[in-house]
């Protein structure tokens, strides 16, 4: 009698397990604040042990740091993408305002948490958050030839830092208030023109 092959037990990606806490804390930041949490609140989410958060965080902060990270990096790249390099300046800062704002509405709570939370932790601890995701993203794009050729100037590091010091702002203001980033987009566009003339 021939044997039958026993089901193989799926193997999780590198990095699957870990993004089990991120996407349980995620959730949880929909639900209340950070500080609000606890490490049995994140196990219980991810349907896992402390002794497997442990093995992937040092703490608690260390996975909304993670968390962060995976977010900024994501929504950058979809920035970054969104953005047709050889249209005309005020399409590519168009398109950019609106993938952010998109990207900002399509996760509020991790946003939410970034400007509430952050600026509580230690400052050892955030130092490897790339807070320059976005400004990176914006300069590089205003440095394109197809930018400048059409009539943009290229964005200094400060105009960078105020357009989405301008754009965490809003965001803040439109998420507290129980709205949509996005119902501000052609307040938010014409502004970014402003700068980027």
């Amino acid at each position: 009698m021939p044997r039958t092959a026993e089901p193989e037990t799926p193997v999780e990606r590198p990095g699957a397990y870990r993004s089990r806490f991120t996407g349980a804390l995620e959730a949880l930041l929909a639900e209340k604040r950070f500080p609000k949490i606890t490490i049995g609140d994140l196990v219980g989410r991810a349907h896992t042990s402390r002794r497997g958060f442990y093995e992937h965080f040092d703490s608690k902060e260390a996975c909304l740091l993670a968390l962060l990270k995976e977010a900024a990096a994501t929504g950058s790249a979809q920035v970054s993408a969104a953005v047709d390099r050889t249209a005309p300046w005020q399409t590519q800062i168009r398109q950019l305002v609106t993938a952010w704002l998109g990207v900002v509405d399509a996760r509020p709570a991790v946003m939410l948490s970034y400007i509430r939370d952050v600026p509580l932790l230690d400052a050892p601890i955030t130092a490897d958050l790339n807070h320059d995701a976005y400004v990176n993203v914006v300069r590089a794009i205003s440095a394109g030839t197809e930018f400048q050729e059409s009539g943009g100037a290229a964005l200094s590091r400060v105009r960078a830092l105020i357009l989405f010091g301008g754009l965490e702002k809003l965001a803040e203001d439109a998420l507290r208030r129980g709205g949509t980033v996005s119902a501000h987009t052609e307040e938010a566009v014409e502004s970014a023109l402003l700068l980027a003339s």
